[in-house]
């Protein structure tokens, strides 16, 4: 009864310290999507008009408990080049969320 108790309390403090912070690939998969619905809505933007290829992660930072911030490079197509942009991830209660984005620079 005490290792099943024990088991129990284990397992317990090891899946509830997991999801702190959003993995690569989940953040890569926001940030591309925030940006493919920015190019529709504002199309006289370097992303409306060059759409994104491919987003990279550089690092990714918890602030607090339910926030992370990610610096990441968005590459475009054709002669868009790439922007350097860092963005803040909210943990809401079904996943993650994009609450902003700035441009850190542009190549």
């Amino acid at each position: 009864m005490k290792k099943l108790c024990g088991l129990t309390i284990t397992l317990f403090l090891l899946t509830s310290c997991g999801g702190r912070m959003p993995s690569a690939q989940r953040s890569q998969h926001l940030i591309e999507k925030h940006f493919k619905k920015y190019g529709r809505k504002y199309k006289d933007s370097d992303f409306g008009k060059y759409p994104v290829q491919k987003v990279e992660i550089s690092s990714i930072n918890e602030l607090q408990h339910h926030l992370a911030e990610v610096e990441a490079f968005t590459i475009l197509s054709g002669e868009g080049g790439a922007y350097k942009v860092r963005a803040t991830l909210e943990k809401r209660t079904l996943g993650w969320k994009l609450l902003n984005w700035e441009s850190l620079a542009n190549k």
